[in-house]
């Protein structure tokens, strides 16, 4: 009988705490957000719909290139960039940090021996 009871309390605990999940979630404490590499130069945003969160891109000496507020998904081109390093910041509604990527631009130059008969 007391296994029971543990096992009814363990349950009720579990699901209390499951039940706060989306109200923390909805004061901006975390968010799930995902920065991922589309392609050779593009980056995707993806978050919650409705997230209200804030893309910061920086260039290696940390001046702000591009700042913007997206609600849910947004795809970065970075074709037009010039070589070098660059990070970009996700911020929630309170101004902190909850993601980032660091990332550089690099132009190679391949060259090939091709004989000609």
């Amino acid at each position: 009988m007391k296994k029971y009871i543990i096992n009814a309390m363990a349950l009720a605990f579990f699901a209390t705490s499951m039940s706060m999940t989306p109200q923390a979630m909805a004061t901006g404490l975390s968010l799930p957000v995902s920065i991922n590499q589309v392609g050779r130069m593009k980056f995707l945003v993806s978050a919650e719909p409705n997230s209200k969160l804030v893309v910061i891109i920086y260039d290696a000496d940390q001046n702000i290139i591009h700042q913007e507020v997206i609600a849910s998904k947004k795809l970065y081109n970075f074709a037009n960039l010039l070589d070098g390093k660059y990070k970009m910041e996700i911020l929630n509604a309170k101004k902190q940090v909850i993601q980032s990527k660091t990332f550089n631009i690099l132009t190679e130059v391949k060259r090939d021996l091709v004989a000609v008969q």
